[in-house]
């Protein structure tokens, strides 16, 4: 849970339809029990949407300080209130690298989907996701199942829209990195490889589990069992990061029926 001393309010400037805001005013009425959702189509997709998921992030620990590792009022080393945030990664239709260096911990915080808007729907509803950033892309109308629709409308209160390069069309915000350290998950998820050699090097702090079930589940095992995944993407996702040389991602805002037929992508976006 290295984000909840990581990342702070003043490492990120937020622009909303051209004024300047705040990470309050980019996620109004933060409540305790808000959990943040990604939806992902490609390899490394949800990179572009960086800036936003750490948001959430300092969003999620400001809202009770004691979540945070060795921080609030009367909490000292150790802290038994701490806990990771609660985001989750929806990977729509394959498996498209590991986000676990966000903080998408434990591993169930990364839910793998079949290419159904339905099915997606169903695990943004079971996860009671109230704030959801969905990939650009044109959308595709879609017959949901009674009374799933409602339900999302009902709990989710913010939708964004954002793109695999850090820029879409027609954005509303704007969120620049203040700090270096806003970069070093992007960095760490974009370099699989050097996380495996880094987790499994001798002197790695090794998991003090004894329950085999623990250890199978233990980070650095995971880390290791997906550093090749969605390795015919990683270039593409580098170059684009690359080229965001301003540190700052754009996004847009939409409504939850748009964001409803946009669950997965559509023919024309996979054959590009």
């Amino acid at each position: 849970m290295h984000t909840a001393l990581q990342l702070h309010a003043e490492d990120f400037l937020v622009e909303i339809d051209g004024a300047p805001g705040t990470l309050a005013s980019l996620l109004p009425d933060w409540q305790p029990f808000d959990r943040f959702g990604v939806v992902v189509h490609e390899p490394y997709g949800a990179v572009g949407a960086s800036y936003l998921i750490q948001a959430a992030i300092v969003a999620f620990y400001d809202v009770r300080p004691q979540r945070r590792a060795g921080r609030g009022p009367g909490i000292a080393e150790p802290n038994d209130l701490a806990i990771y945030p609660e985001i989750y990664v929806f990977h729509v239709g394959g498996r498209y690298g590991d986000y676990s260096m966000f903080d998408f911990w434990p591993a169930r915080k990364e839910v793998f989907v079949e290419s159904d808007p339905r099915l997606v729907l169903d695990a943004v509803n079971d996860r009671a996701i109230t704030r959801l950033a969905i990939p650009d892309g044109r959308p595709m109308p879609v017959e949901h199942e009674y009374k799933e629709p409602a339900a999302a409308r009902d709990r989710i209160t913010s939708v964004f829209v954002y793109s695999a390069t850090g820029q879409v069309e027609r954005p509303t915000i704007t969120i620049t990195g203040l700090r270096p350290a806003v970069e070093a998950n992007p960095r760490d998820v974009l370099d699989p490889e050097k996380l495996r050699a880094t987790v499994t090097a001798p002197n790695f702090e090794r998991p003090r589990f004894t329950d085999p079930v623990l250890l199978e589940r233990d980070w650095g095992r995971r880390v290791v069992q997906r550093a090749g995944e969605a390795a015919h993407g990683l270039e593409l996702a580098r170059s684009r990061r690359a080229a965001l040389t301003n540190l700052r991602e754009t996004y847009r805002t939409t409504t939850v029926d748009d964001a409803l037929n946009r669950l997965v992508p559509t023919a024309s976006m996979l054959l590009h």
